[in-house]
């Protein structure tokens, strides 16, 4: 098969290198080491399901841990560094290789958009995979990329093969919101939960991968959550959403509407998608920082605390009001600026 090329690939955040063309991973270490001696101990569990927030590299040991059951050579022992010329790292990252089936939202030629959900058909496409024989003799993996976006049909479909797997199989199911899947295929899995990169071994990793200036980095650290893919993308988006976002809270105490009117209008564009999600993610996060800070004097934001004088009650009763608005306007298909103008009159206001 060749490599998908123009078509868009649902597992891939805009603007970022897909996980499958990634070598390095920052963190996760003891998650890795756990996959290593699974792999070695002859009891390698069937079904694994990867979680974690958004960005903070489940595809990414994925694709790691892929490439090493399948044979990859790695250039350390004990560690899962296969590099990209290795021969069975180019064919995974081709999508060519026999012996690894790769389960997302499908491209729909005839509207020419990503479905939203995974449909049962992607489904019974991966059991009929799982009928023909290994090419190479060993194991056959399949990546679920990601769980969250199934419908329940689809659900139940993937747990009939978690019920009754294929000899030397293994599915690894990634999935940001593991809560909200079907009991049965949570307890069919082997969890393995990611935790968030600390800020020490983020630092460096990103003044290696961004020419930020220090403001900028400690920014998108701080609103990364921990997660490097999230930091990446704050990195990428500076102008649009990091340093706007930065002057818009440093400017809180003395507001201006003709600013606030230019700032809404500008990621309202119908090209700044990723860019106005990125800012509201940025801003709830601030508002649910300056709650924290409010009751407890801990300031997990970049900068200074927000300069306005309010309670606890009523920075939470923000925090969860612009987090409802923002829901709301995407559900709704509300006017892009006046949503963001109403958020910046409430947190004026309130």
């Amino acid at each position: 098969m060749a490599e998908p090329g123009d078509i868009p690939e649902a597992d891939v955040t805009p603007g970022c290198a897909h996980p499958r063309h990634v070598y390095d991973l920052i963190g996760h270490q003891a998650a890795e080491k756990q996959i290593i001696n699974a792999v070695h101990s002859g009891r390698m569990h069937h079904a694994w399901l990867i979680t974690g927030a958004a960005g903070i590299g489940k595809a990414t040991l994925a694709y790691r841990m892929i490439r090493y059951i399948l044979g990859g050579t790695t250039l350390l022992e004990g560690h899962m560094d296969i590099p990209a010329s290795d021969p069975v790292a180019t064919r995974i990252r081709a999508l060519s290789h026999g012996d690894f089936f790769l389960l997302r939202r499908p491209y729909d030629h005839k509207t020419k958009k990503l479905k939203s959900e995974i449909p049962i058909a992607e489904i019974r496409r991966m059991r009929d995979y799982f009928t023909q024989k290994p090419s190479e003799g060993g194991w056959r993996v399949a990546l679920v990329d990601k769980m969250d976006e199934m419908n329940r049909k689809s659900e139940n479909g993937i747990l009939k093969t978690l019920e009754e797997p294929p000899e030397k199989t293994c599915l690894i199911l990634l999935a940001d919101s593991p809560g909200r899947l079907l009991p049965t295929i949570r307890s069919r899995c082997f969890h393995l939960p990611l935790s968030g990169v600390s800020q020490a071994d983020m630092t460096p990793w990103l003044t290696d991968k961004s020419d930020l200036d220090p403001e900028g980095r400690r920014a998108a650290i701080a609103l990364s959550g921990g997660a490097p893919g999230k930091a990446i993308a704050l990195a990428q988006t500076a102008q649009e959403v990091l340093y706007p976002l930065i002057m818009y809270t440093q400017n809180l105490a003395r507001p201006s509407a003709k600013a606030e009117h230019i700032l809404a209008g500008n990621l309202a564009a119908q090209t700044m998608l990723r860019e106005r999600e990125l800012f509201w993610n940025g801003l709830i996060d601030l508002l649910h920082f300056q709650t924290i800070y409010s009751a407890t004097q801990e300031w997990r934001g970049f900068g200074d605390p927000l300069p306005l004088q309010k309670s606890v009650g009523t920075w939470k009763h923000l925090w969860q009001e612009i987090s409802e608005l923002w829901r709301v306007s995407e559900g709704l298909n509300m006017e892009p600026k006046t949503a963001l103008l109403e958020a910046f009159y409430k947190i004026r206001t309130a």
